[in-house]
């Protein structure tokens, strides 16, 4: 027995010396393992594409960037930096300008065509719709039923997890059922942490999802490294390739396709070391992986730069994409270069764990449309904490909008006087306003292109179509040089006379029927109205509201429109001699409130000695300046000589779907001339669905914010039936509270006027531990209230701590049915009753005071 337990001792210390050796025969294991952390030595104030979101960096959530904080380190004199400084990071990307093919018309990015199946995405196919199954992978009949239903609603692709050997022999019977059904819808894998299982599932997917941060180095630790040099940090690239090759030669001799699919949450602690939490270190890590497909001559990949902060998924596929057109000049591979294929590869776009209902689409409406408006992105996927069909719907509604932008036109003055809903039933619900039979061809195509049909609109149309169809040439052209996206700042301004908010100006259109419903008006303008009868603001409360019509103030809206001043709002009315008459009648005794004219240049030179005398007279506070933004330099800078000068500019597109090209010229003037007055968006969205309401809203206002641009804003729904035709949350009753609702979600999930809990929480797939749509919806009615505390709801571990580096606490499934509860990146409690853990959770929040009663 002696002689047993001897043999296997030594067996066991045989088995430890190879690995040892292994190890010491790699040089960057020799780093990794024996190399002591040392603290981060900055004092640099850079952009949020630099910087590090962990210790060493905080986030601004007014300005949106992350900023480096000074770290004095307790070392000797010696000092060595860990990773790169945040100026040798700016150096990589400091001349980069070009994110995108156009952004003033619609340029689709020229991709590479990738074949995925059945399917071919990228270069002028169309915009392909994704979904992923909620299930376990090994419930084979309920993975058939969900591939089915999605497939019938319209998903081109859909995903499934694959983390182990069970999963992918429930794949095969999965497969093998769709198949005796003759249904061919290509499937992918999502694979995280397993080499060997993806070379598995390549037998079976028509696509291997592969994520960089995980699939060589495993579970993140979080574990600074030093790396003294560049060559240093390049060694660990010898074990991608040792663990990534097999895969692309098993996929290129397959015909599959891979998509290198890099999450913000789930970076290497090797690339976290030297490059941060950033949108950089996510492009170069997928840069590792996509170096050795050219390598290997494989080309058939698929990028994607996924983060919960649309903020920040936005900047990473900018970056991504500049930095691919960088390397298609530099472009090596004669092969390539002879046929003149591209190397820049199709794009798979979406906000991970973007959440429950309307805000899981607000904040994927953002991210995604604004990336879309641009051109950029070949595949889509709005992750919902929902199940998995109904992606589809928003997915859809986004494309549909796409049409929209790409071929709106007001060349024919007749159509830019009309309503859209007017442009739309003349036009068929096209919207587009010629009568050309070409182009209603070509819109025939895109409608196709929307529902899912075969047929494409090729690169050479949409170039001519919009060449000469998009009569926006008087006004497209101007150089950007102050909107930056590497460098994403805000204009300077000068608020003055405490009329608009110090981070965003919330405003509201209402008519004179509505005010006469005091009670009703307070509760959708989010004012409280305690027992005394007094009203008070809070930070949901609409800071503006514009009357129109004010001259025929009714007694009762009168009243309405004391009170509502007396509380600290603002009311515009349009200057006219008929509005000074009812001005007079109202009586205001508000320091904080007030009234203000508004007018347009045309009229300003006439108007402005009466607004004088009026401000003299303290009849009213100032006046606005409304534009449709297709005004001249010449006339824009007559503004600056104005006295008295307007508190801020109204910018009012002609056309929602021109509002983003008209918002960065505007934007782009002001600079360019010095002018530091502020100015609101102001949307008429015309829509008569809810969800066409909610993309139009976000779409074309949100992708302006996101990009820092403007100081407020004011959605205006004019369909009344909008609100009867829906089923809308109970505080949705009417349309002034859908315009508070719209903007202070965008507002929200673009994080410049926090008002409530963010959520980050991930759709659900087959490694999820409890349930997580039941869960979600749990935590948001006990927490829904705070305001500013980010929580994330994590199905599990995968992209768990780092996606949760951006929320206070975190609930995280551990096992089935046992939750870990964290504070930032730390594990405060584990394995804790899936029943007892909302209770827990909650008690965490109060601990580090973070918990407010709710009122």
């Amino acid at each position: 027995m002696c002689q047993v337990k001897r043999l296997l001792l030594l067996i066991v210390v045989l088995n430890y010396y190879i690995e040892i050796k292994k190890y010491i025969l790699r040089e960057d294991s020799i780093v990794s393992i024996f190399a002591k952390a040392s603290k981060r030595v900055s004092s640099y104030r850079c952009s949020f594409l630099f910087n590090a979101k962990g210790k060493n960096s905080h986030y601004n959530e007014k300005s949106n960037t992350y900023v480096a904080k000074k770290i004095a380190t307790k070392k000797k004199k010696k000092k060595i930096l860990n990773a790169l400084t945040s100026e040798e990071k700016y150096d990589i990307i400091k001349d980069i300008k070009k994110y995108c093919e156009c952004t003033k018309k619609y340029r689709r990015l020229p991709t590479r065509e990738v074949t995925i199946g059945n399917i071919k995405i990228g270069g002028t196919n169309k915009i392909a719709v994704q979904t992923m199954t909620s299930c376990d992978t090994r419930n084979v009949e309920e993975c058939v039923y969900q591939i089915k239903k999605c497939k019938d609603l319209g998903a081109d692709l859909v995903r499934l997890t694959v983390q182990g050997v069970q999963e992918v022999e429930a794949s095969y019977r999965i497969k093998e059922k769709l198949l005796s059904e003759n249904i061919t819808i290509p499937l992918v894998a999502d694979i995280h942490f397993n080499p060997k299982i993806a070379l598995m599932a390549a037998d079976i997917f028509d696509k291997i999802r592969v994520n960089p941060g995980n699939y060589v180095d495993g579970r993140k630790k979080w574990i600074n490294r030093i790396y003294k040099t560049k060559e240093e940090f390049d060694k660990g690239k010898l074990f991608i390739k040792e663990k990534f090759i097999p895969l692309i030669e098993k996929c290129k001799r397959l015909n599959r396709a891979i998509r290198i699919g890099t999450n913000h949450g789930s970076l290497s602690s090797r690339m976290l070391s030297y490059y941060g939490d950033t949108p950089l270190g996510m492009v170069e890590s997928a840069f590792e992986f996509a170096d050795l497909c050219i390598e290997n001559n494989f080309f058939n990949i698929v990028f994607s730069m996924k983060a919960s902060n649309a903020y920040v998924m936005i900047q990473s596929y900018r970056l991504l994409v500049a930095r691919q057109y960088q390397r298609e000049k530099s472009n090596c591979n004669v092969e390539e270069k002879e046929k003149g294929s591209s190397l820049i590869f199709p794009l798979h776009l979406g906000v991970t764990e973007a959440g429950f209902g309307d805000n899981g689409r607000i904040k994927s409406y953002l991210g995604i449309g604004s990336l879309l408006y641009d051109g950029i992105g070949d595949t889509i996927r709005i992750s919902l904490t929902e199940d998995p069909w109904e992606e589809l719907i928003p997915c859809k509604k986004l494309i549909e909008n796409l049409k929209k932008r790409i071929f709106y036109s007001d060349e024919e003055k007749s159509h830019s006087h009309m309503s859209q809903s007017q442009q739309q039933k003349n036009d068929g619900g096209n919207k587009c306003f010629d009568g050309d039979s070409s182009r209603r061809s070509i819109i025939a195509k895109v409608d196709s292109l929307c529902e899912g049909g075969k047929t494409h609109v090729t690169h050479a149309e949409l170039t001519t179509h919009t060449a000469h169809s998009t009569d926006i040439t008087h006004f497209a052209h101007f150089d950007e040089n102050f909107r930056n996206f590497n460098n994403i700042t805000k204009r300077e301004v000068e608020k003055r006379k405490n009329v608009l908010h110090e981070d965003c100006t919330i405003g509201n259109v209402v008519t004179i029927k509505e005010l006469e419903d005091s009670l009703q008006m307070f509760k959708d303008l989010n004012l409280d109205l305690n027992q005394n009868g007094e009203l008070k603001k809070d930070v949901k409360t609409t800071d503006l509201i514009i009357i129109n019509n004010f001259e025929m103030l009714t007694d009762k809206a009168k009243k309405t429109v004391e009170k509502l001043v007396e509380a600290g709002l603002h009311v515009l009315v349009r200057h006219k001699r008929e509005s000074v008459d009812t001005i007079k009648k109202v009586k205001v005794y508000s320091r904080s409130g007030g009234i203000l004219f508004y007018t347009n240049l045309e009229n300003i030179a006439n108007d402005l000695k009466e607004i004088k005398d009026h401000v003299d007279q303290k009849l009213v506070k100032g006046y606005a300046l409304i534009l449709n933004g297709r005004e001249d330099v010449e006339t824009m800078e007559k503004i600056k000589i104005l006295e008295p000068p307007p508190l801020f500019l109204l910018l009012k597109s002609n056309n929602i779907y021109e509002h983003v090209l008209v918002t960065r010229r505007v934007n782009e003037i002001l600079h360019s001339l010095g002018m530091n007055i502020p100015y609101i968006h102001y949307a008429d969205i015309d829509a008569v669905t809810y969800d066409d309401i909610l993309v139009n809203a976000t779409l074309y206002v949100g992708t302006c914010l996101i990009d820092l641009m403007g100081d407020g804003l004011i959605i205006n729904v004019r369909n009344d039936k909008a609100i009867t035709k829906n089923k809308l949350k109970e505080e949705i009753s009417s349309r002034v509270a859908l315009n508070s609702f719209l903007t202070l979600n965008i507002l929200q999930d673009t994080r410049i006027r926090l008002f409530k809990t963010d959520y980050i929480a991930c759709p659900s797939c087959g490694r999820t531990l409890f349930n997580i749509q039941e869960t979600t919806k749990k935590i948001m009615k006990l927490t829904g209230h705070l305001k500013g505390v980010k929580i994330a709801v994590m199905g599990c571990i995968v992209n768990g701590i780092g996606e949760m580096a951006d929320a206070h606490f975190g609930y995280v499934g551990s096992a089935p049915k046992k939750i870990d509860l964290y504070y930032g990146k730390e594990l405060v409690e584990r394995n804790i009753p899936e029943e007892e853990a909302c209770d827990r959770l909650i008690e965490l929040i109060k601990k580090h005071n973070k918990w407010q009663d709710p009122s």
